[in-house]
């Protein structure tokens, strides 16, 4: 696929992504661009079995019907004449490209012994002392194009739930791990706390259940060997590790229970698709409590608590982290660990967006246990995501202070034209004392003259007309608020002391002298007020780098929102020490 050259702008990103989804349905159903299958395998049997060999022991080199004659190499049909799943994964990986592309399918008896007739689904075992993955027979083989579709049961949900710990080993289950492109693997659902692996490009995993029961109601521990191995809670995720992990999508999976991340792109990976997941939540989108989430402390599982588990991780480039539902997240952990981030977003030219976090499905405003997102690198946008009771995302001594925010942009990459565009969010922490203080900060690793830019101030509130100017220069401080032909974005809080966006009511554009007028959407009740926040519109604006040869943030730069909150009584009257107080 050509990359689109973006800089920076949202239209081309925007195009960006109608690219990489048609390159991924083109031609296909529900999923990447497929021929129709030169060889079908057909798993008839939900057990794994350990064949043994008179001189070398136990053999997991056994396929379904791939024989050394057709192979040359060390591969032979299994002895008892069954297709279990590790085996069909095996052949498919190591039959020759001129069988490609493989079908997976399954025709398992209901008389089955690890058939449930009340669930209608086969629960299907996985021996994690064998080796479990797709790989290439030869290094100059495709190996990739493997189709594994579970179907599914009646009323929705796969029809093929994998125990890849059906030893109940207490160091959990094995791992799917893939080491090919062009991969789909659909409809199944993974308990034992194996992860899935996409060590390369151009797979989807879709309509998958990771760490449920059965029946998809409740969280299902990877191990209940020892207290020790129930601490890990379900465990498993959907993994990306290498720099070879680009282009794949990952969408409509539910995950849950997650020790490590519900999915996580690290090494540079790069234009990924993450979309329409529900993550912390039971198969029906669900945290089926009572109220909001408890967060208590301890190493120890406690099956009395709910454990969502934690959230996205991306640290690659040009990825696409879009309506996703994360609600519930918590995990065990000691007093002083980082709570689970919902996302934590690191790279260039990342979009996230239209994701809801701490709603469940049923709209249940339940929160979640850390942050709401954690961001750095560059050219990145994070807009029209929802964000309800999220909590304060690193020591608990930080309540309060400039950490305690929903969104922290954390550091920016020197590389790149340098900017971060955080605009028109929803964040609310509704009446919980919990919830984090701030809507967006700047970490200590942001330079001092964005951490403490001070955004346009209202001068004039009549009716649904709002006027302003440059925000007040504070003293001792050398930063420059002067910002000309800036945006200033208007956002709907209450009067309590939490920085919140509600809604946004309206735009407003500078003039060179950082003078603006605007209409809002709607005129102010009683109890309601303005928070603004400017985003630069040139590169020449806020200093990045006070060093000669002096260096500015780029155009499309946001600051943080304001904590003055402006209302009709105050709007222009605002005293310099009020200023300080609230804003130093």
């Amino acid at each position: 696929m050509r990359r689109l050259k973006c800089n920076g702008q949202l239209i081309c990103k925007v195009l960006r992504k109608i690219s990489l989804f048609t390159l991924f349905t083109a031609s296909s159903i529900g999923g990447i661009s497929i021929a129709s299958a030169a060889t079908t395998i057909i798993v008839d049997t939900t057990l794994d079995y350990a064949e043994v060999d008179d001189d070398i022991g136990r053999v997991d080199n056994y396929t379904c019907s791939f024989s050394a004659g057709q192979s040359g190499a060390l591969f032979s049909p299994a002895p008892n004449n069954k297709c279990t799943l590790r085996r069909a994964i095996l052949e498919a990986g190591v039959r020759p490209d001129g069988d490609r592309p493989i079908t997976i399918e399954f025709n398992i008896p209901t008389n089955d012994p690890n058939y449930n007739a009340a669930l209608g689904i086969w629960e299907v075992q996985i021996d994690s002392s064998f080796i479990w993955e797709i790989k290439r027979r030869f290094i100059s083989d495709d190996g990739g194009q493997v189709t594994v579709d579970g179907g599914t049961r009646p009323g929705g949900g796969p029809a093929i739930m994998i125990n890849t710990n059906s030893e109940n080993s207490p160091i959990f289950g094995s791992s799917l791990e893939v080491r090919t492109a062009n991969n789909t693997f659909r409809n199944l659902g993974f308990h034992g706390g194996g992860q899935i692996i996409l060590y390369e490009d151009h797979n989807l995993v879709e309509s998958v259940w990771m760490g449920l029961t059965n029946n998809g109601l409740q969280m299902k521990l990877a191990s209940t060997a020892s207290s020790q191995a129930m601490r890990s809670m379900a465990r498993g995720g959907i993994i990306m590790p290498n720099s070879a992990s680009d282009n794949n999508i990952i969408r409509t999976n539910r995950i849950i229970g997650a020790n490590e991340r519900a999915i996580r792109v690290t090494s540079t990976g790069s234009n990924n698709l993450i979309e329409d997941n529900f993550i912390g939540m039971n198969a029906n989108g669900d945290v089926p409590i009572t109220s909001t989430i408890n967060c208590s402390r301890s190493s120890d599982y406690d099956s009395s608590l709910w454990y969502g588990g934690r959230g996205i991780q991306v640290t690659g480039s040009h990825n696409i982290i879009q309506n996703n539902r994360i609600a519930g997240l918590h995990v065990t952990q000691a007093t002083n660990e980082t709570p689970p981030i919902s996302m934590e977003i690191f790279g260039i030219d990342n979009v996230v967006t239209g994701n809801t976090v701490g709603i469940d499905a049923s709209n249940k405003k339940v929160g979640t246990c850390g942050q709401g997102l954690l961001l750095g690198g560059s050219e990145s946008i994070a807009t029209a995501n929802h964000f309800y009771f999220t909590r304060n995302g690193f020591d608990p001594g930080d309540i309060g202070d400039e950490l305690d925010a929903v969104i922290i942009t954390q550091s920016f990459l020197e590389q790149g034209s340098r900017w971060i565009r955080v605009w028109n969010n929803i964040i609310e922490g509704g009446n919980n004392t919990e919830a984090n203080f701030h809507a967006y900060r700047f970490s200590e690793g942001v330079n001092e003259d964005l951490r403490k830019f001070i955004p346009a101030k209202i001068t004039s509130i009549k009716g649904t007309t709002i006027s302003g100017t440059n925000g007040d220069r504070l003293l001792p401080t050398t930063v420059n608020p002067f910002c000309p032909n800036c945006t200033v974005y208007l956002y709907l809080d209450d009067t309590d002391d939490r920085i919140e966006s509600f809604a946004l009511l309206g735009t407003a554009l500078a003039d060179s002298n950082g003078d603006w007028t605007t209409t809002i959407s709607r005129p102010l009740s009683a109890g309601e007020g303005i928070r603004t926040q400017s985003m630069v519109n040139d590169n020449q604006t806020i200093l990045a780098d006070p060093v000669p040869p002096f260096k500015y943030y780029a155009a499309l730069t946001t600051t943080r929102l304001s904590d003055v909150l402006y209302t009709s009584s105050n709007a222009g009257i605002i005293p310099i020490l009020m200023l300080l107080l609230l804003e130093g």
